[in-house]
């Protein structure tokens, strides 16, 4: 299969993530450090190859961002090994239930084309939400088989790999790299005090050759301009002239958060206008940020629920700027538009 994308991410983090892992060279270290020695061991990583995963269903698509890697067992054979993004900003044990029907649609793809047995697929779940992972990664946890032991054998089981970005020690990113700067910039991209791990993100890309470095100090400084909420445009100039040695690189960072600042204004005029709710100028990085806030969230909005009421949009601007990027990705697990009519309520500034 060519190599390729389920989707265009429409979520900012599976976006970044893509980004980043979909390149081999990234997904390998990725696979090679923080999968389980056990896996790795079996495994011929020089063998990775990315797989399209269109065949993938949409409902799945919006759980996870994912991406699928065909590598060859040193034994002989080939194995799947699939790299998931968790949506959510909380551990859900129906994680679970997600992968069993990703792991059948990979497999009824490989009955398709008349392979002869099922390779083994390894799910590695990524997680950067808020909350510890506390719940089951064996799929019977699902089952209540309290004295029913003579069921058990009827019962599917598999395991999850969890890398849990909120639990890894900050000490493991210390050394030089793409993949060590994508990590860090996960963990830390819903922390207040943000601003002072950008230098040393910064510091860990000047390892990289130079066009792959340009290219991806764009890539990551987008991805903290767009999502961290707490950085002061004053504070991601000062870091950047401390940190980009580069003056053409540091000038591209400059253009880059003019350009963000910019894309926000103009995000929030329009949304104005659109709901004659915003008036007059919008000035300064909060408003155009927040602005660029709303547009993600009634974009996600009105694909999850094909349309927004007017008390929601109200809502959408009562909320302070520290809870949007929250939202956006709570809102991706309500079921219905009441359930996130009901968390904007409860987050209102009205609210507080």
């Amino acid at each position: 299969m060519p190599a390729s994308s389920s989707s265009t991410p429409h979520h900012p983090h599976d976006a970044f993530f893509k980004e980043v892992f979909a390149d081999l060279v990234n997904a390998r270290e990725l696979i090679e450090r923080h999968a389980p020695p056990e896996v790795v061991a079996v495994i011929d990583l020089d063998s990775l190859e990315q797989l399209d995963t269109s065949f993938i269903d949409e409902d799945l698509q919006q759980h996870f961002a994912d991406l699928a890697f065909k590598v060859k067992i040193k034994q002989g054979g080939e194995a799947y090994i699939c790299l998931l993004l968790e949506h959510k900003s909380y551990p859900d044990k129906w994680v679970l239930l997600q992968l069993l029907r990703y792991k059948l649609q990979i497999w009824d793809n490989a009955r398709k084309q008349s392979s002869q047995y099922l390779q083994v697929v390894f799910p590695m779940v990524v997680y950067h939400g808020k909350r510890k992972w506390r719940v089951a990664k064996q799929f019977n946890s699902l089952f209540n088989l309290t004295d029913l032991s003579s069921l058990q054998p009827y019962v599917p089981n598999f395991a999850y790999h969890l890398f849990d970005l909120s639990v890894l020690d900050d000490q493991s990113l210390d050394n030089t790299g793409l993949v060590n700067a994508a990590l860090g910039t996960m963990k830390h991209i819903f922390d207040d005090e943000i601003q002072s791990k950008l230098g040393r993100i910064l510091r860990q890309l000047r390892s990289l050759p130079p066009e792959k470095m340009k290219r991806y100090v764009q890539i990551v400084l987008r991805y903290i301009m767009t999502n961290a909420a707490n950085l002061t445009r004053k504070e991601f100039e000062q870091i950047v002239r401390d940190e980009i040695i580069d003056e053409e690189l540091s000038e591209g960072a400059m253009t880059l958060a003019q350009q963000l600042i910019l894309e926000g204004r103009n995000e929030g005029r329009l949304e104005g206008k659109q709901a004659g709710l915003l008036e007059g100028k919008q000035a300064g990085l909060i408003e155009g940020k927040q602005a660029g806030f709303i547009e993600i969230a009634t974009r996600l909005l009105r694909r999850r629920f094909n349309t927004i009421p007017t008390d929601t949009t109200l809502l959408l601007r009562q909320i302070p700027i520290e809870y949007l990027a929250e939202f956006n990705v709570a809102l991706l697990d309500f079921a219905n538009i009441d359930e996130a009519r009901a968390w904007l309520q409860q987050h209102s500034v009205s609210a507080n």
